[in-house]
């Protein structure tokens, strides 16, 4: 999915949130929008450059060929990333840490949105092994 789909879900689903849990749910778009910053963060691992430019269109559109490149590191979309957010969250709300509670909790459900997203493109694509789904994972294989 581009960008500007993850980030009209991300806006849909903050807005929703905001008459539960007031400006928190500013948290969703975090977890929803700003997690795709790791495919810049893969750019600049791959092809050395800090061009924007570039890392867009390397990432749009690759699935359109039929040789897309394969086991791409996303930090932000990996499972023990995932296991730091709920970690977190678990662990602020044990100490009583309002505002960590909340940021992790409303990040990780922007976060599933997200992924949830995503994985339903990879599905359609049948592209699956696109993104490494684990990160330790992934540099056992890059060895």
């Amino acid at each position: 999915m581009n960008l500007k789909e993850h980030f009209f879900t991300s806006i849909i689903l903050t807005v929703v949130m905001y008459f539960f849990v007031g400006w928190y749910s500013l948290w969703a778009f975090v977890g929803g929008y700003l997690i795709d910053s790791d495919h810049y963060l893969w750019s600049l691992y791959a092809t050395r450059s800090l061009s924007i430019k570039k890392a867009y269109k390397a990432h749009f559109g690759r699935h359109n060929n039929e040789n897309y490149e394969r086991d791409l590191l996303h930090i932000f979309h990996t499972w023990e990333f995932w296991v730091v957010i709920v970690a977190g969250a678990i662990g602020s709300h044990l100490a009583g840490l309002k505002f960590f509670y909340y940021m992790f909790t409303i990040t990780f459900l922007g976060m599933a949105m997200h992924l949830a997203i995503d994985f339903n493109d990879l599905y359609k694509k049948k592209h699956f092994d696109s993104r490494a789904m684990s990160f330790f994972a992934w540099l056992n294989r890059k060895r």
